[in-house]
């Protein structure tokens, strides 16, 4: 994946990308308030929603792979700079370091991930009695950009980079043996951006 690594860095580091919240960390607001645990941002991008979650004094932590995203994040979000941290967060959450209430934020990072590092990342949360909530929102195989690209695996296309589009059923059923679903919804118009309107899935789950 060393090619994915490349791509990333490369983005955020040439990228002017909007601070503006997105409208998933609105919509994902709602379900933590008064919350007092730590927001777990994985696969954190430029920090928007990172920015936005500790604005609204919800204690969040954004972690990336990319060493360039963190980088600029510290440098220009310099309030909350010890907030971004650079790890693999696939199994992160095996570690014993975590002892207090937390719960998982990934918008738009399960489909940058591979089969492997998904079962990784769920294998780290499953027995997990301090995890609260999960939060996901992802490209799915109704994406307009399924299929573009070199076909690498099921539901897995290289086009300027690798994307892996997630079967909601096949996911919610991976969930639901660990976790309550509190919602479930996959549609248009969740994550417009310019000229695009990608079908994208929005699953909340909380321990059972």
């Amino acid at each position: 994946m060393m090619k994915q690594k490349n791509y990333w860095d490369t983005f955020y580091r040439e990228k002017k990308i909007t601070l503006k919240k997105s409208k998933f960390a609105f919509f994902c607001k709602k379900y933590l308030k008064n919350y007092k645990g730590t927001l777990y941002d994985i696969g954190c991008g430029n920090g928007r929603d990172v920015l936005f979650f500790n604005e609204k004094n919800i204690h969040c932590i954004g972690i990336d792979k990319s060493k360039e995203a963190i980088k600029k994040n510290k440098k220009k979000i310099i309030k909350y700079q010890n907030k971004f941290l650079m790890k693999n967060f696939c199994g992160l959450f095996n570690k014993k370091s975590i002892n207090d209430n937390f719960s998982i934020y990934s918008r738009f990072t399960l489909h940058a991930i591979n089969y492997n590092d998904e079962k990784k990342l769920i294998e780290s949360l499953k027995n997990k009695k301090n995890l609260n909530y999960i939060f996901i929102e992802c490209r799915t195989i109704k994406d307009d950009f399924y299929g573009l690209g070199k076909k690498v695996g099921k539901h897995e296309f290289i086009s300027s980079h690798y994307r892996r589009f997630i079967d909601s059923k096949v996911l919610k059923n991976k969930l639901k043996k660990y976790f309550k679903i509190v919602y479930f919804k996959e549609s248009k118009n969740f994550a417009k951006f310019k000229n695009e309107n990608p079908c994208v899935l929005r699953i909340i789950a909380k321990k059972k």
